[in-house]
């Protein structure tokens, strides 16, 4: 009997691009984003992940969170970005490499309704 090790596949993979100005989320983790104009984006040095979370237009009326703590997320056909020069330069610091269009897996955690990039391991596929 054959012992099969399945291998991911792409088209249902959620994968964060990260670039010296954008982070751009494919069209698989777009979709946490559709009805979202604004997030917050949070780092843990420590563990090296990103946050990225979405506020409700709701949320975004009952000023839950600071307006300077807000980011615009500017949703297209099949993606999803966030724009922000100073972001991507303080997460090209942290990991020390330059942000040239680096893949990461992402992951939506249904708990804290929030999506989550593990910085420390590039994706390539």
């Amino acid at each position: 009997m054959c012992m099969f090790h399945w291998i991911k596949g792409n088209a249902y993979t959620l994968i964060a691009t990260l670039t010296d100005t954008a982070i751009t989320l494919n069209n698989s983790a777009a979709g946490y984003f559709a009805d979202i104009r604004w997030c917050l984006v949070g780092l843990d040095y420590d563990t090296k992940v990103l946050a990225i979370k979405p506020v409700t237009k709701n949320e975004y009326d009952l000023h839950l969170y600071p307006l300077e703590d807000l980011h615009k997320i500017s949703v297209g056909t099949g993606y999803a970005r966030i724009s922000n020069k100073s972001v991507m330069t303080a997460i090209a610091k942290m990991l020390e490499m330059k942000l040239d269009s680096v893949k990461f897996l992402a992951s939506w955690d249904d708990k804290e309704k929030m999506m989550t990039v593990d910085l420390n391991n590039v994706f390539r596929g």
